[in-house]
This record gives structure tokens, C-alpha cells and sequence, in this order.
């Protein structure tokens, strides 16, 4: 079952508007969204969409911009198209890289597992290491799987340095402490208690913390 507090009721209707629609039928969805609704972590509001195909972008935006309502085009390049739609920020793109786990489906909602989404946390953090978020992220995705499981997949997929990666995981000095990232009620954390996961899990790849019992949910600000 999906945690749907993660996301706004707009959000959820879009989500299920797109996984019908034909033309996306090879998109899942990944990133922060996938991984609240998975383990209702923290609020989310965007939607990452990735496909291990290439695609003809000119053809996919031209039927997104006739089919959505209030289509605002961002950026568009190969295989790659930024946009909002209805308010909604939506990513969507070609990541050619193998999933390590099958794509699940859930609610009617094709999500990326929890070791692939682990997987391209360590690499985002590893290739730009100041959205706090992606380290948020890591901590409670350590509530699930160890950090060995998330290094084997990063590794897997990405052909990535697992030491490199560790080396990025405990780099906190290039964040950006002012963005905004709501947790929910029961999952509050600050910087302190996630550096210390965050080296323990280090020093002890194999080590799986326990996660904290759920409350009833709401929006909190991440405490630094």
C-alpha cells in the first residue's frame, strides 16, 4: 500500500493519468517521489519519469503539450523533457542504465525498487553532493536495506567506485542547508542524527537500522 499522504491529491491524479497513458507505457517512476510513497518518509512534488529506452522527444512532447492541461515546456534535448504540467514539475527522460530490481507495480503506479532508487541517491550525491534531500533520502532508505545492498547496486548499475561513493556520502559541506524538505510526523531528523547514520553505516556496511513506528501524518520542516 502507498503512503498517498506523500504527495497532493493534484499530484496523484496526474500520476495516475500518466502511467495510463500509452505514449509513457516504458516511463516508471523514480527519484524522491517513488520512494516517499514507498516509505512515506517526507512530502514530495515532483515527478521524475525514466525510461531505459531511447525515445523520440519532438513526437512524446508534442502529445504531451496536446493531451495535458497548462503544458509549460522547460528545457527539451536528447532524450530528455523538462516541464510542468498543471503546476507540476515533470521530468522525463532516458536513463540507460539497467534496473536491478523488476519495476513494481502498485495503485496503478509503476515504481522503481528501493535498491535502484538507493542506487541513483549514491550517484546523484557522488556527481553533485548539495541537494539535502538526496541525503535524507539515504538515511531512512538505510531503515530498509543496509548500505551494502545500496553500494552492490550502485556499483551494478553505474559501474560506480563503491569507496567513491562513501567518500561522497560523508561530504556534507557542499549542501544546501536552506532548501525546504517536509518530513512527516514521526520521521523528524536534523544533520546531526543523519551524519551519524550516515557514518555508521559506513563503518558498518551491513548494519540496517530500525525504523521509527509511524504517527498519524504531517508536513514537519527538516530541522538542521
Amino acid at each position: 500500500m502507498l503512503h498517498k499522504e506523500t504527495v497532493s491529491s493534484e499530484m496523484w491524479k496526474l500520476l495516475q493519468t500518466l502511467m495510463k497513458d500509452e505514449m509513457l507505457k516504458d516511463f516508471n517512476l523514480v527519484g524522491g517521489t517513488a520512494l516517499s510513497l514507498q516509505i512515506g518518509h517526507r512530502l514530495s512534488i515532483d515527478i521524475d519519469l525514466f525510461t531505459t529506452k531511447g525515445f523520440d522527444e519532438q513526437k512524446l512532447l508534442k502529445h504531451l503539450v496536446t493531451k495535458y492541461p497548462r503544458v509549460l515546456i522547460n528545457d527539451m534535448f536528447n532524450n530528455t523533457i523538462l516541464l510542468d504540467i498543471d503546476k507540476i514539475k515533470v521530468d522525463i527522460l532516458s536513463h540507460q542504465y539497467p534496473w536491478q530490481k523488476s519495476i513494481e507495480t502498485k495503485d496503478g503506479i509503476r515504481l522503481a525498487s528501493l535498491e535502484d532508487i538507493g542506487a541513483m541517491k549514491l550517484h546523484a550525491i557522488f556527481q553533485n553532493g548539495t541537494r539535502i534531500k538526496d541525503f535524507i533520502d539515504m538515511h531512512f532508505l538505510l531503515e530498509h536495506h543496509p548500505l551494502r545492498t545500496y553500494l552492490e547496486a550502485y556499483q551494478n548499475k553505474y559501474g560506480g567506485n563503491p569507496a567513491m561513493a562513501t567518500y561522497a556520502l560523508l561530504y556534507h559541506k557542499n549542501i544546501d542547508h536552506e532548501a525546504k524538505v517536509k518530513l512527516l510526523k514521526g520521521k523528524e531528523t536534523d544533520m546531526e542524527k543523519i551524519n551519524e547514520r550516515l557514518n555508521k553505516a559506513v563503518l558498518n556496511p551491513s548494519l540496517k537500522f530500525g525504523q521509527i513506528p509511524d504517527l498519524p501524518k504531517k508536513g514537519r520542516g527538516f530541522r538542521r
